[in-house]
């Protein structure tokens, strides 16, 4: 009974002494979560014998090496097994690869590089893995920087993130969408994406480029995320440029419909198309509630223009 007292005694002591200070309560330190998983160095990647930069300096890696991820720290490092067990910094690697452009030129990656140029953005090229998903640490570790992430997910259809502001994503980005074609009685071409999770970003814009020739109207038709149904986005006109572009604050199912057009562009409908392509946030059914809402999730400072006809 005694010594059920003295424990009692003793556990009221220790919560006096934190309650008024006498103790200090130090925080936890970083978790670890064990992985299994092979990711890609950047260029300059550099190993360290533990995961703290004044630790030892192991090697310094080029781009594009293969390594296996064993474990992830809550503050930023990943544990790696290249034969020994040692350390990297998260930006310092990849599972979707911003590990160098393609050799071979590709038209789609030069007009997003092209874009990322004009805007004075640092332009990075992910190379999807099979599974066509970027890790959200990856993604996330792109913030805070001037930068547009561009994914090629097939000959027709691209993306390129467009880095705005501090919210980051809370799961992995799903690309690995399904594509259907169809030709309608007015000869009009429909295509559908469809992906196989939704992500709505509250802070960066998606950029959806498309492939279509010259001389098409092609109509943008994001599906509302609450609803699933297709809003009319905005109608682009590929005189411009031989890709048509749909700026978004979702990766989410998109249905496009081209069409041919035998008129010339105006210039006001070509200085439209251009901000299309930077990004700027525009819908043809264009109002109050409907600015409303974009500011609402990417905030009153965010790239957007009114436009009058």
């Amino acid at each position: 009974m005694k010594r059920i007292l003295r424990r009692r005694a003793v556990a009221i002591l220790l919560a006096a002494m934190i309650l008024f200070g006498k103790i200090e309560v130090y925080a936890k330190g970083p978790t670890y979560t064990p992985m299994q998983d092979v990711y890609y160095t950047k260029e300059a990647c550099v190993v360290y014998a533990e995961p703290t930069y004044t630790s030892t300096v192991l090697a310094t890696i080029g781009a594009n090496i293969p390594v296996q991820v064993v474990g992830a720290y809550s503050n930023g490092w990943y544990r790696i097994n290249i034969g020994v067990i040692c350390y990297v910094k998260m930006d310092s690697v990849t599972t979707a690869g911003a590990i160098g452009l393609p050799v071979k030129s590709d038209k789609q990656i030069e007009d997003a590089q092209k874009t990322a140029a004009e805007l004075g953005y640092e332009f990075v090229y992910l190379k999807l893995n099979k599974e066509k998903i970027i890790k959200k640490d990856i993604f996330n570790s792109y913030i805070g920087k001037k930068a547009i992430l561009f994914a090629k997910i097939d000959d027709e259809l691209g993306v390129s993130f467009k880095m705005l502001y501090n919210d980051k994503v809370k799961k992995d980005i799903n690309l690995n969408m399904t594509k259907t074609a169809s030709v309608n009685q007015f000869g009009e071409r429909i295509v559908e994406f469809v992906f196989p999770e939704e992500t709505e970003l509250f802070g960066q814009l998606a950029i959806f480029q498309f492939k279509e020739g010259y001389d098409k109207a092609v109509t943008i038709m994001p599906a509302d995320i609450d609803t699933g149904d297709y809003v009319e986005m905005n109608t682009y006109y590929t005189e411009f440029s031989e890709f048509a572009y749909g700026p978004m604050t979702q990766v989410a199912n998109i249905r496009i419909v081209e069409a041919e057009i035998p008129n010339s562009l105006t210039d006001n409908q070509r200085a439209i198309m251009a901000d299309h392509r930077k990004g700027i946030k525009y819908q043809s059914d264009d109002t109050k509630e409907y600015r409303s809402i974009v500011h609402g999730k990417l905030r009153k400072d965010t790239e957007y223009v009114d436009y009058n006809y």
